[in-house]
């Protein structure tokens, strides 16, 4: 059956106290009646490579804490999920009449609709702010092309919310039911080469009474519709004429639309991201006298040998003047005076930026011009937004400023007055003081552009 329309009619609900997901067989439907724009694609220009880095040491040494420094609103990342494990956080298990069947499993959620012509969604989540900006990677698992992947948004109860979503064919479309009347706002066939029919980064807006929705940086379409002013966020999967679909989604993020200006047209291009599941060999894996570097259970992890020594790698495929970096980084020693971080405009091994922190709390921000190192931030933490063990970092490199976020938190802001690197590579840093017992594991790095 063509997905031109959708009309509605609900079959079962599924409600406990450990919000089951919500199950709705979907038959035919009407004409959309809201005004949509659909968008054409653009190409996208590939990143040139760099050269490759080669470790070298220092000796570094604590100094002064820095004065107090102005903590600035940024991009405040509200939610963010891995799925490297099932903590209970979210639905799993086989739903009632074998309607479904929700898993973790292998850093994936993966969300199996098991009857034809039925969605369902996760459990939903109240983030404190209605509008949002919802991202996550998204691949067909198995089953037919036909099939709806996604997010759902302002969800207020079974009968009111909005849907957002592609299929592996190609389809889009933007939805909403209220008081249990379906409404398409906007679907359609994309342009070919815009939804990839193995994996997408899927991406939608729920910005005041704008709904958006991307595929691998491409706006598909917007409309305009203030029906639902409010409501929680979740994951979206659907079949059409056969069931047995199962979309895996992975690196699920939620930002605050109300305090995350984005450009129209999703200016703000991914980059670069690893989930570090497999080795795809772009870091330079090895067992070197320094450092051991290797991919762990789904981690790139560090493991130093030598006393004041820092180590670092780029991907050698980016090339880009001003991003935004993020990632995980787990402290798997003992030792918490350690160096772990962000190099960023890297040109070479004498000349690039670096972004970095200790669990300990000691940060150092600075760069490294042609083989010696200047720091415009060497001190403690004053915020005390660093945990000795885990810690969700962010990072960018902005016209001359480069900042540290931890757990949403801006840490520390160093300017370089001399803008010395205008683009580059970008990477890790991990380094010892003089204890050189330093295991440092990282997962879900992405890298977008703040151009």
């Amino acid at each position: 059956m063509k997905k031109m329309v959708v009309i509605f009619l609900v079959m079962m609900l599924i409600v406990t106290a450990c919000s089951m997901p919500r199950l709705v067989k979907v038959e035919d439907s009407p004409d959309p009646t809201a005004t949509s724009r659909v968008v054409a694609p653009s190409e996208i220009d590939p990143e040139p490579p760099s050269e490759d880095p080669e470790p070298v040491s220092e000796d570094p040494q604590p100094t002064t804490p820095p004065s107090d420094s102005d903590i600035l609103n940024t991009n405040q990342v509200l939610w963010m999920e891995s799925f490297s494990s099932d903590d209970g956080t979210w639905n799993t298990g086989v739903w009632a009449e074998n309607a479904g069947e929700d898993i973790i499993a292998d850093g994936e959620y993966r969300m199996n609709v098991i009857q034809d012509s039925y969605m369902i969604w996760s459990k939903t989540f109240d983030l404190g702010t209605s509008d949002v900006i919802m991202e996550v990677e998204a691949r067909l698992y198995s089953g037919s092309q036909e099939n709806g992947q996604g997010f759902v948004c302002r969800y207020v109860d079974q009968d009111n919310f909005y849907f957002l979503h592609i299929g592996s064919d190609g389809w889009y479309s933007i939805d909403k039911y209220v008081n249990n009347e379906y409404e398409n706002l906007a679907s359609d066939y994309a342009s070919s080469d815009v939804i990839d029919p193995d994996w997408n980064l899927i991406r939608a807006e729920c910005d005041g009474s704008r709904l958006a929705l991307w595929s691998n940086g491409q706006l598909l379409a917007e409309v305009e519709d203030s029906s639902l002013p409010s409501g929680q966020v979740g994951l979206f999967t659907r079949s059409w004429d056969e069931g047995d679909i199962t979309i895996a989604y992975d690196n699920f993020a939620v930002y605050d639309a109300s305090m995350t200006p984005v450009p129209q047209g999703l200016e703000a291009k991914v980059l670069f991201s690893d989930d570090f599941e497999t080795d795809p060999g772009t870091w330079k894996l090895g067992t070197y006298k320094q450092s051991d570097l290797d991919i762990l259970s789904g981690w790139l992890t560090y493991e130093m040998k030598q006393a004041n020594w820092e180590s670092w790698d780029v991907t050698r495929k980016v090339d880009a003047a001003n991003v935004k970096m993020e990632a995980y980084f787990s402290n798997d020693s003992e030792q918490v005076e350690n160096i772990q971080g962000f190099v960023c405009r890297y040109q070479d091994e004498d000349n690039f930026y670096r972004i970095s922190f200790g669990n300990d709390g000691y940060v150092r921000i600075g760069k490294r011009l042609n083989g010696e190192w200047t720091f415009f931030v060497d001190g403690y933490d004053t915020t005390d937004s660093i945990d000795p063990d885990f810690n969700w970092v962010e990072a960018s490199c902005e016209g001359n400023t480069l900042s540290l976020w931890v757990d949403n938190e801006l840490v520390a802001q160093g300017i370089d007055p001399e803008n010395s690197f205008t683009s580059g590579d970008v990477g890790f840093i991990v380094g010892t003081f003089d204890d050189p017992n330093v295991v440092v594991s990282i997962d879900d790095f992405v890298v977008t552009s703040l151009d």
